[in-house]
C-alpha cells in the first residue's frame, strides 16, 4: 500500500518535535538556574541513589562534629576547672609549710586555718562546675543533682553517680566528657597508717578501712606486781596508773631500809628515787619520762630489796572511749569504730604508756578531707607549737598526692582533647570529600549547559521553521 504524506502528519511531527526540543529546553534552563542535574531521581536513577547515600553520610559527620565540639567545650571546661582547683592544692600546701612552723603564734595558726577554709569552699564549688546545664562531676546523673554537698558533721559527701558519661564522636567511637566526682576528687591509695604520739603503739599487719584522720586512745586498766615484796596497787592506781605492758616491761626498785618495811625507798624504770612508808596506800611515783603509777606499800616484806617486775594492763579505742578492746601486746590487734565500723589494726607489742596517738590512714584522703583535716589542725589549739607543727606537716603529703591525682585527670582530659582536634580535621576532611562526590555526580557543568541551551533554542527554532515553510507550499509551487 503507498503511503502519503499528508499536512495532518507534518503538522503531528513538527508539533512533537517542537514539544520534546522544548522540554529540553526548559530542562536545560532549570539545571542553568538551579545549578544542578538531577531534578528528580529519574534523571539519573543510579547517580540520585549514590547522592542520597552521601548526603545522608554527610549528615552523620555533621553530627559527629557537633558531639566532637560539645565534648571539647566540656573537656576544656574540665581542664580549666581543674587546673584552678590544683593551683588551690598548692596554696593550701604553701599554708601548710608555714603552719609546720614551731615558732607560729595560735593567733598565726587561726589566720592559717582561716585561709584554708575558704580554699575548701572555693575547691567545693569548683566540683560543681556546670556546662550548659549539667555538672562537669556527676557522671551519667550529671542533669539530676548536685555532685557535692556538705552534710550537717561538715563533711562533704558525693551525690552524683559513679560511672562517667560517654559520648559518640565516630563509628563505634566514644569519649569520656563527664566524669564522675568520687573519681576525680576522692580518690585513693591506701599506704600505712602513721601513729604519732608517745604510746609506743604502731601500725598492725592488717588492712585498715578507717580514712582519713582519726585517734587512738590508750588507757589504764589495771596493774599487779610480782610476788614477794608485798607492794600493791594505790588506791588511784587504776585511774591513774600511765605505764603499760606485759611483766618486765616496767620494773620497781625497791629497797627497804629499816628492815621492818616500814619505810624505804622506791623508783620507777630508774627515774627519781621516793620516800615511802608503811602508811602509804597511794604513793605516787614517777619514772624517768613522766610516766606515773600509784603505790600501796602498807604490807612491804620485811628486808625486801630488789627489782619488781610489773604487769600493767590497757585498752585500745578509736572512737574517744565508746568501746574498747584489751591489750593484748601483739604484732595486730583489731580495733573497730563503733560508730562507723571502720577498722584499724594496731601493732600492741611496744605500748609502754597511756596516752592518745593522732592516726593519719596515708592515702586514704580525699581532696575534700585532707583541706578539712589541714584547716582543723591548724584551728586547734589544745596542742602545743610542737604538736601543731608536727601534725600540719604529716598533711603535706597527702596534699602531694590528692594534687597529683586531680592532676592525673587533667592529663587524661588534655590527651583526650588533642585526639579530638585530629578527629575533629579528620571530619571536616571527608565532608568536603562527600560534598565534592556529591558535587561531580550532581552538580551542573555551566558551560556545556549555556552551549545546550543555545543547540537546543537553534534546534527549536529550526523545527518551527521547517514546519511553517513546508506547510505554506500550495498546489502552484507543485506546478510550477
Amino acid at each position: 500500500m503507498e503511503l502519503r504524506i499528508t499536512p495532518q502528519i507534518t503538522v503531528s511531527n513538527a508539533v512533537y518535535n517542537a514539544q520534546q526540543q522544548t522540554n529540553q529546553l526548559a530542562t536545560l534552563q532549570q539545571e542553568a538556574s538551579t545549578g544542578i542535574t538531577i531534578q528528580q531521581p529519574s534523571d539519573n536513577p543510579i547517580g540520585a541513589m549514590q547522592v542520597l547515600a552521601d548526603q545522608t553520610q554527610n549528615s552523620q559527620l555533621s553530627t559527629y562534629q557537633q558531639n566532637v565540639s560539645d565534648a571539647q567545650a566540656k573537656l576544656n571546661s574540665s581542664v580549666s576547672t581543674l587546673n584552678q582547683v590544683s593551683n588551690l592544692l598548692t596554696q593550701a600546701k604553701d599554708l601548710a609549710l608555714q603552719g609546720s612552723n614551731t615558732t607560729n603564734t595560735p593567733t598565726a595558726y587561726l589566720a592559717l586555718g582561716s585561709q584554708v577554709n575558704s580554699i575548701l569552699n572555693e575547691v567545693v564549688q569548683l566540683a560543681n562546675t556546670q556546662q550548659n546545664g549539667e555538672y562537669l562531676y556527676g557522671g551519667t546523673a550529671s542533669t539530676q543533682t548536685t555532685p557535692f554537698t556538705v552534710n550537717g558533721q561538715g563533711q562533704v559527701v558525693y551525690n552524683g553517680a559513679s560511672q562517667g558519661l560517654n559520648e559518640p564522636i565516630g563509628q563505634g567511637q566514644n569519649v569520656q566528657t563527664l566524669y564522675a566526682g568520687n573519681q576525680v576528687f576522692q580518690s585513693t591509695q591506701r599506704g600505712t597508717t602513721v601513729y604519732a604520739g608517745t604510746t609506743g603503739a604502731a601500725a598492725g599487719s592488717g588492712t585498715d578501712s578507717a580514712t582519713g584522720s582519726g585517734t587512738l586512745l590508750v588507757t589504764h586498766t589495771s596493774t599487779t606486781y610480782a610476788a614477794g615484796s608485798g607492794v600493791q596497787p594505790g588506791t588511784n592506781s587504776a585511774a591513774g596508773d600511765t605505764i603499760l605492758g606485759p611483766a618486765g616491761t616496767h620494773t620497781l626498785t625497791l629497797a627497804d631500809t629499816s628492815g621492818t618495811g616500814s619505810s624505804g625507798t622506791v623508783q620507777l624504770d630508774n627515774g627519781p628515787t621516793v620516800k615511802f612508808t608503811n602508811t602509804d596506800t597511794n604513793l605516787q611515783v614517777q619514772g624517768p619520762n613522766g610516766e606515773m603509777v600509784y603505790l600501796n606499800t602498807t604490807a612491804i616484806a620485811a628486808g625486801f630489796s630488789g627489782k619488781v617486775a610489773i604487769t600493767s594492763n590497757g585498752a585500745l579505742s578509736t572512737d574517744n572511749g565508746l568501746s574498747s578492746v584489751p591489750i593484748s601486746y601483739s604484732g595486730n590487734q583489731v580495733v573497730a569504730n563503733s560508730q562507723t565500723g571502720a577498722v584499724t589494726n594496731v601493732n600492741s607489742t611496744n605500748i609502754t604508756q597511756t596516752g592518745t596517738d593522732q592516726l593519719s590512714y596515708t592515702g586514704t584522703y580525699d581532696v575534700f578531707q585532707i583541706l578539712s583535716t589541714l584547716r582543723d589542725t591548724l584551728n586547734n589549739t589544745t596542742l602545743s607549737s610542737g604538736q601543731q607543727a608536727s601534725a600540719v606537716s604529716q598533711t603535706l603529703q597527702e596534699l602531694d598526692r590528692v594534687n597529683t591525682s586531680v592532676l592525673n585527670t587533667v592529663g587524661q582530659q588534655s590527651a583526650s582533647l588533642q585526639n579530638l582536634q585530629g578527629l575533629s580535621q579528620h571530619i571536616q576532611d571527608l565532608q568536603l570529600q562527600t560534598n565534592q562526590q556529591i558535587g561531580n555526580i550532581q552538580n551542573a557543568d555551566i558551560t556545556q549547559v549555556v552551549i545546550g541551551l543555545q543547540q537546543q533554542q537553534n534546534l527549536l527554532q529550526a523545527t518551527l521553521y521547517s514546519a511553517s515553510h513546508i506547510l505554506s507550499l500550495s498546489l502552484m509551487d507543485f506546478l510550477h
